[in-house]
């Protein structure tokens, strides 16, 4: 045939080419000659799929086991045929033949750590496969043989089993892939496992055994498949969700699943143990259904239930009239039942054959993919269609894939589509959701295994009618192997590559993440204030062991519960940091304490942070990076000297205004002179906006430098806002225009992510903020500057890893800084993109912290966020009533409301000086309805006042 011709064709000059590159390189290169074992066989089985007539591939590539496996495992016999169809694959859709690395092995990790293995044919994960290498190159491994993995006890639990990786195809961007060795083996942090009797039509079983014990995350275990894969205990669930589904009555076989059935649900289960004169049972059953049923109710449908029955295997459809024939199909299927299987006898769904000439004939499987997003968010991802005739079984194997709509339209159904589609997408995600509750609610040993859950299902609908209208009616749920026609829709359709699995690659990653950093000690230093405990929460959350330093005595910790060890110490004086890193590294050797990083959310440890990650070669912002973004004037110098052109972003010279360090009174002449009239004359080493004020001239300019100057002199004065540092001063440029935070994830000077908001207009008399909203309301072009800017200036002056806060004000002329914080956006921002981007930027830090590249979620916002700050001088009576603690209370209870304590702590606060109190937001779909909401609130709290124009502090936002 051609297709052996080519093989030979190819085989020929490929054994050239590797001869003459042999000798070139002077290295002595293994060699791994085609066993019979591996000899590609052109009559495929079922499972790998039949190819095509030529191959157009090297297949002189190294698919054995890893050198210290003796003997090749008989199913091995498949692998050349999963390399084919994985070849033929990317071959056919333009992307590039996989690359044989195995003589050079991978010896080092990526950043991220993580190691997502699909144990599988790519015949089932293609879509995975070529989405995960774009959302995370390297980390995303395909696992053709068992012997790829060995099993090793866990280092975290003995008991428990640890994966580990020793050979893959590894995916990157682009769809490239390479099939790589790993030495050291790869950790695996994410298991997926096809090669299941079930999947392979009984081909193989190899991944069986390497569920037991796992310590890892993985996607629905064998006991978890069975559940979804029972089509009884599916439509339970679709009675739950309020999803419509055909009267159905079941019969189980051996079955020890509890069926729950809901009091109003049209179903009926009967459990039988033997195949033995069930006869006249099933007959009584079956007859009594029959007559139950409503005269709309003209066909029936027999089908198996079971993780083996899938593809419309054994399903039979009946006329209603004919109970003999019915009766006899339920009881021949049920006698080739395995024990847990079943079988059901259902009412047919279909349209209505008057409705349209193409109805007659025809009818349309509607498939609907779900998967489990971050927070465990089920998202509906893609609506797909396969049209077949009305009286034979419709599924994925038999059917083209088509879009929703084209079919909707196509069948005249197009007034109907919208409603049908909100029907199908909230009662997807129901479905899932409500699986979610019952997974939770099982024991480790009925989920097989501490981290199997189902983080992606399939479910078929078909439209019948119902009170005279088309409803989609739930007919199945498929488990994790359900992807394969979202797959073949987007190959034909490649500007929706990866759409359909994007939410399932995020929830691999997420849970490879939240698997690696569990168990990680962190140094953090100082708390704060006690409105800082959440980092604590998510610390435990995370199961971070936290190390704190802080100053409060040991008797008398507020948070015993929430560190795993504490040390007192006082390093307030910040002039001495490099002391108090020696001490407190000195204190962690005493006390036997190993760390895997330090990091810090207080403003003030910022470069002690930076100190002790240094000394410790542990990854963290650097130290030149430290000092100069906890230096005002030092952050713009040297922002200002980057004049040279940059081939892919702005001269970053552009983002400064001038900016003059004053020690002294002295010095306030030539500083203004210099800067210009009017100026801004800040704390040097401030934060918080505390102090900052507006001069028109020398006289107010010096007038303010000694009233701050006498008034905070050091930290005791004020705590937290920078006076551990020093109470120099800073002359500074006004910048006008609109106020923007950019809150940053670095890791090793790479953007990891960003999130933009908008403050609204500053406090007259002085800087404080006081609103903001999120996203930003600027056009994409201009968040993009403002991300690039902030980007730029973090890495140009010096900063690494880290989470980061960036002041700036998008001038007429584009994006102006105002400071840089280096430590996590304080007040409100954690909270408030965590809610609207599923990222929790405490988590960030502490991975960062412990060397793992944070992969957050590339989503659109899930809602608008606007809010208001409340400050103590319009605010403390307010705020101290009963009336607000008791708002405050309902408040905390409600989803779309946001309500954060910055400081309760009025000792401090002047009207030079003052701070937040807190922060009440909103969430609503859009800006607008935001407003309105935020604006209803502020006025019943009473926040809102002639003196403190909420109205005009978020006119703005639009």
């Amino acid at each position: 045939t051609v297709f052996h011709r080519s093989i030979r064709r190819d085989s020929f000059f490929i054994q050239q080419r590797m001869s003459a590159k042999n000798k070139d390189s002077g290295r002595q290169v293994k060699k791994y000659p085609l066993a019979t074992l591996f000899l590609k066989q052109l009559t495929a089985d079922k499972y790998t799929t039949a190819l095509g007539s030529y191959c157009a591939w090297n297949r002189h590539v190294n698919l054995s086991p890893p050198d210290f496996v003796k003997e090749v495992p008989e199913n091995d016999k498949h692998i050349y045929n999963y390399y084919d169809a994985l070849q033929y694959t990317l071959y056919e859709t333009n992307y590039a033949e996989t690359e044989d690395r195995t003589t050079d092995p991978r010896t080092t990790l990526p950043g991220s750590g993580i190691s997502i293995v699909i144990l599988a044919s790519p015949v089932e994960c293609m879509a995975i496969l070529l989405e995960g290498g774009r959302r995370c190159p390297g980390d995303m491994l395909l696992v053709m043989s068992k012997s790829w993995i060995t099993v090793v006890p866990s280092d975290l639990d003995p008991s428990m089993n640890k994966l580990l990786v020793h050979k893959a195809i590894s995916f990157e961007s682009g769809g490239r892939s390479f099939i790589d060795v790993f030495d050291p083996p790869r950790r695996v942090t994410y298991f997926v496992n096809f090669f299941t009797r079930s999947i392979t039509d009984g081909q193989t079983g190899d991944g069986e055994d390497l569920e037991v014990n796992l310590e890892c995350p993985m996607s629905s275990s064998l006991k978890l498949v069975r559940r979804t894969d029972d089509k009884f205990w599916t439509r339970i669930i679709m009675a739950e969700a309020n999803v419509a589904y055909p009267a159905t009555l079941a019969f189980a076989y051996k079955v020890s699943l509890q069926y729950d059935i809901p009091n109003d649900a049209k179903l009926k289960v009967v459990k039988l143990s033997s195949k033995e004169g069930i006869e006249n049972v099933m007959q009584e059953e079956i007859l009594s259904f029959l007559n139950r049923l409503d005269e709309n109710a003209d066909r029936m449908v027999v089908k198996p239930s079971g993780v083996k029955w899938h593809g419309s295997v054994g399903v039979t459809f009946h006329p209603r009239n004919e109970p003999k024939r019915i009766i006899d199909a339920a009881i021949q299927l049920f006698m080739a039942l395995d024990a847990g299987d079943g079988i059901l006898v259902e009412v047919f769904c279909g349209p209505d054959e008057n409705d349209s000439e193409l109805m007659r004939d025809y009818s349309f499987r509607l498939r609907a993919n779900v998967c489990r997003g971050p927070n465990d968010v089920p998202i509906t991802t893609t609506l797909i269609c396969g049209v077949g005739k009305k009286n034979e079984p419709i599924n994925g194997d038999n059917t083209k894939p088509q879009s929703y709509e084209s079919t909707m339209i196509e069948w005249g159904l197009e007034n109907d589509m919208e409603r049908i589609k909100k029907l199908v997408v909230k009662g997807s995600a129901n479905i899932l959701k409500s699986i979610i509750r019952h997974e939770n609610a099982l024991t480790i040993e009925e989920k097989g295994g501490i981290g199997a859950q189902t983080d992606v299902i399939g479910i078929d609908y078909f439209l019948r009618k119902k009170e005279g209208v088309y409803v989609p009616y739930g007919i199945e749920v498929n488990s994790h192997d359900c992807t394969i026609n979202c797959q073949l829709f987007e190959f034909i359709n490649p500007s929706l590559s990866g759409y359909s699995v994007a939410p399932l690659i995020q929830t691999m990653i997420d849970r490879s993440q939240a698997f690696l950093i569990a168990g990680k000690k962190i140094l953090l230093l100082n708390l704060g204030v006690s409105s800082k405990r959440f980092i604590l929460d998510s610390a435990k959350k995370h199961r971070i062991k936290v190390v704190l330093v802080d100053t409060f005595p040991e008797d008398s910790s507020p948070i015993p519960d929430l560190v795993d060890q504490y040390i007192q110490y006082d390093s307030s004086d910040h002039t001495k940091d490099d002391e108090h890193a020696d001490k407190i590294i000195e204190i962690l050797e005493q006390q036997d304490i190993g760390i895997d990083g330090c990091c810090t959310f207080w403003e003030d440890c910022g470069p002690l942070a930076a100190i002790i990650n240094e000394k410790l070669d542990l990854c963290g912002a650097g130290v030149k990076g430290a000092l100069a973004a906890k230096k005002k004037s030092e952050t713009h110098q040297v922002l200002s000297r980057r004049t040279g052109d940059i081939p892919h972003f702005p001269r970053t010279y552009l983002y400064t205004e001038k900016s003059i360090h004053v020690e002294d009174v002295n010095d306030l002449p030539s500083a203004v002179e210099e800067v210009g009239l009017p100026c801004i004359l800040k704390l040097e080493y401030g934060s918080s906006a505390v102090g900052v004020k507006l001069c028109h001239d020398l006289e107010e300019c010096t007038k303010m430098f000694t009233g701050l100057r006498e008034h905070l002199t050091c930290e005791s004065d004020h705590p937290g806002i920078g006076l551990g540092h020093g109470n120099s001063m800073v002359v500074m440029k006004p910048i006008v225009g609109t106020e923007h935070d950019v809150d940053l994830v670095l890791f090793e000077r790479q953007l990891v992510a960003a999130y933009v908001s908008d403050n609204g207009p500053t406090r007259p008399g002085s800087f404080t903020e006081t609103a903001a909203c999120m996203p930003s309301c600027l056009r994409s072009d201009k968040v993009g500057q403002l991300v690039t800017a902030a980007y730029q200036c973090c890495t140009e002056i010096g900063l690494e890893s880290g989470v980061f806060n960036v002041e700036l004000k998008m001038t007429p002329t584009g994006p102006k800084l105002i400071e840089i914080n280096a430590r996590m956006g304080g007040f409100y921002n954690r909270h408030w993109i965590l809610k609207c981007y599923g990222v929790d930027m405490v988590r960030c830090a502490f991975m960062i912290a412990s060397g793992i590249k944070p992969i957050p979620p590339k989503i659109v916002p899930s809602c608008h966020i606007m809010g208001v700050m409340c400050v103590p001088s319009m605010h403390a009576e307010v705020f101290l009533s009963q009336k607000f603690k008791d708002a405050v209370a309902e408040l905390k209870r409600q989803e779309d409301v946001i309500y954060t304590l910055i400081e309760d702590d009025f000792s401090y606060a002047t009207a030079k000086t003052e701070e937040p109190i807190c922060n009440i937001a909103v969430c609503a779909k859009n800006t607008a309805k935001a407003k309105s909401k935020l604006l209803a609130l502020c006025s019943n709290l009473e926040v809102t006042t002639e003196q403190y124009d909420i109205p005009h502090y978020v006119s703005q936002f639009r």
